[in-house]
């Protein structure tokens, strides 16, 4: 599987960002990201620009927009169709969630904790979902400084209580980017074993081929009892489990500071609990015997002076019995 960096959140001066459509993806290509979504507030009308600017910069694209409520927002990404966010109660939002999948789009909520009323209107997520199994992904860190928020914070922590619940719900990060400036930002790596183009990306953010990272990057894929392999967001039988860990501190090599991360050590999660932990090594192979649930690698270090931070972290293989 082969990881491509990609920004799945972003804004132009067709909604409120500074970027011009064509200047996005300029500096999305200048950053070392493969490809990059367009989700504008509400609109889409950047999207006529949008292809002729991928082609000049040879970058791949997703059409997206971020539907921008009173009662948060979320991330609609490659809509085939459109679903109209005006006049969507809290108590409607599975059937929004429910037509924009008939249109086959991806669902995702945008910065659930974010700061809201009175200083952002609506930026929190107040929608009342019943059924968290139809929610694709969920933006675990947004913005700067993500690894370190509160708002990060609660947002891994609401994931990690769905993920036990049983939901497939993807992780990601998103820049929110509305123009260039010189924060530090975490980055979605998506893992396909294919071209990259739109419908594998959206693939792989329903599959759950996806990966974390604030600094170096962070992989894992392994073999299970019966030596057939897998790969994040697979499902295998219960039992011993070969695990490689693969850091990659060559990535985006022009956008995280390798002065200030400094990754320490390398931990397993299984359903929400520490079963290894072990000194960080570019490679590492872990036997464990594991039960039915889900499990999660992280990387541990100190980010900007703050230690014992998640600096990287895959999305969870899935422990199932077969049926």
């Amino acid at each position: 599987m082969k990881w491509y960096p990609v920004e799945l959140h972003t804004h132009t001066e067709h909604s409120d960002g500074d970027f011009t459509v064509a200047g996005l993806v300029h500096a999305a290509k200048d950053r070392g990201f493969t490809a990059v979504a367009l989700t504008d507030h509400n609109t889409a009308s950047g999207l006529a620009e949008f292809a002729p600017a991928l082609a000049r910069e040879g970058l791949t694209g997703v059409a997206g927009i971020e539907w921008t409520t009173y009662f948060g927002h979320m991330l609609v990404l490659g809509e085939q169709g459109y679903t109209d966010w005006r006049g969507v109660r809290p108590g409607q939002i599975d059937e929004a969630i429910a037509a924009i999948h008939e249109n086959h789009g991806v669902v995702g909520i945008a910065h659930p904790f974010a700061l809201s009323n009175p200083i952002n209107t609506g930026y929190h997520w107040e929608f009342q979902v019943s059924d968290w199994t139809a929610v694709d992904f969920l933006e675990v860190w947004s913005r700067d400084d993500a690894p370190c928020k509160i708002q990060s914070l609660r947002a891994f922590a609401l994931w990690e209580q769905l993920l036990n619940r049983g939901c497939r719900i993807t992780a990601t990060s998103g820049r929110d980017w509305h123009r260039e400036d010189h924060f530090a930002y975490a980055h979605t790596y998506v893992g396909l074993n294919e071209p990259l183009l739109q419908d594998a990306i959206l693939q792989a953010v329903r599959d759950g081929h996806i990966c974390l990272a604030a600094g170096p990057l962070l992989t894992m894929r392994g073999t299970d009892a019966a030596g057939q392999p897998w790969d994040i967001g697979d499902e295998v039988s219960p039992g011993l489990l070969s695990i490689d860990l693969s850091v990659d501190a060559d990535t985006l090599p022009h956008d995280w500071d390798r002065a200030q991360i400094h990754p320490e050590k390398l931990r397993l999660v299984h359903n929400g609990q520490i079963v290894w932990e072990g000194p960080m090594q570019p490679q590492q192979t872990v036997s464990l015997d594991l039960s039915d649930g889900w499990l999660r690698a992280d990387l541990i270090g100190t980010y900007y002076g703050r230690t014992g931070q998640h600096l990287a972290f895959t999305n969870p293989l899935f422990i199932h019995p077969r049926r």
